[in-house]
């Protein structure tokens, strides 16, 4: 019990017996002293009742402050502790803000290094760019040119190359016709007159036309062979679409070797067929052969 409660209880017991001392003597002076002192017993038992509750309510409220101080001491015991938590926690967070910023100061002097230092670096960069560009510019210019030059010298050789072959070729062909045609004229001179006479009937019918070579040269290929009494046909892959006329003449080779020469004919649009007017010794012509325009 606190002292408080002690205190009230103490007074209340004394006014209880300065109550009683007064009821005592005005029941001595009145005439009715026993309905009086019975009044007083009365009051003296309900004061005795009362004070009993009011002992009761006082310790109750008594314990109830009892309860509320100890609860509140240890609420104040924990406010306390977390006050002291939050205050090391306040001074370590001063700590590190004072860490922080010093750390920050490094951080903005190093950033204003590396800002000269990126500013001059942009300054180099932009000019070697420029030197770049135009050294490039340079580059381009002179690879251009090796290009042209190159393409000109590999034109220029691979001319040089189909004429030089073409120089071969007919000079390959004109031994050999010359070789034929002494053969041919001793053969011819063998003859029966009559014969001989037959034949160069025959040679100016055949010939009423003059069989003619291009300004340009075409090439292409035999795709049909096609013997007809003592005469040989040959049917080209080219035709009137690549500039293929009557009576244009071809020499027929299978690579470097020639074989013969032929007049065409028959002229269609993507195809020509022709004769053959010389056909060299010990040669045949087969399907796949070439055929470029000349001849003998």
């Amino acid at each position: 019990m606190s002292i408080l409660t002690k205190i009230f209880v103490v007074l209340v017991s004394l006014l209880s017996v300065l109550l009683v001392a007064l009821i005592v003597p005005f029941v001595a002076k009145t005439e009715d002293y026993r309905v009086q002192l019975q009044s007083a017993e009365d009051a003296r038992v309900r004061a005795e009742v009362t004070t009993r509750l009011r002992d009761a309510e006082l310790a109750a409220l008594g314990d109830h402050e009892s309860n509320r101080n100890t609860k509140l001491n240890g609420e104040i015991s924990s406010l306390t502790a977390e006050i002291a938590r939050l205050s090391e926690e306040l001074q370590t967070s001063r700590a590190q803000f004072a860490s922080s910023k010093a750390e920050n100061a490094n951080n903005d002097a190093s950033l204003a290094r590396l800002s000269a230092s990126h500013r001059q670096f942009s300054a180099i960069v932009d000019s070697m760019r420029a030197e770049l560009n135009q050294r490039r510019g340079q580059a381009l210019t002179q690879q251009k040119k090796s290009i042209e030059l190159a393409d000109e010298n590999d034109r220029v050789q691979a001319e040089l190359e189909s004429l030089t072959r073409q120089v071969r070729q007919y000079q390959e062909q004109t031994v050999a016709l010359e070789d034929r045609n002494a053969g041919l004229e001793k053969m011819f001179s063998r003859l029966d007159p009559a014969i001989r006479q037959q034949v160069q009937g025959d040679q100016g019918g055949r010939d009423s036309v003059t069989p003619f070579m291009p300004d340009f040269q075409i090439s292409g290929a035999i795709t049909q062979v096609q013997a007809m009494d003592d005469e040989t046909f040959l049917q080209v892959n080219v035709g009137a679409n690549d500039g293929i006329e009557k009576n244009m003449k071809f020499w027929v080779h299978r690579g470097d070797t020639f074989v013969g020469n032929m007049v065409i004919t028959v002229v269609d649009a993507d195809a020509a067929s022709g004769r053959m007017i010389l056909l060299e010794e010990n040669q045949q012509v087969v399907a796949g052969d070439a055929v470029t325009t000349g001849g003998m």
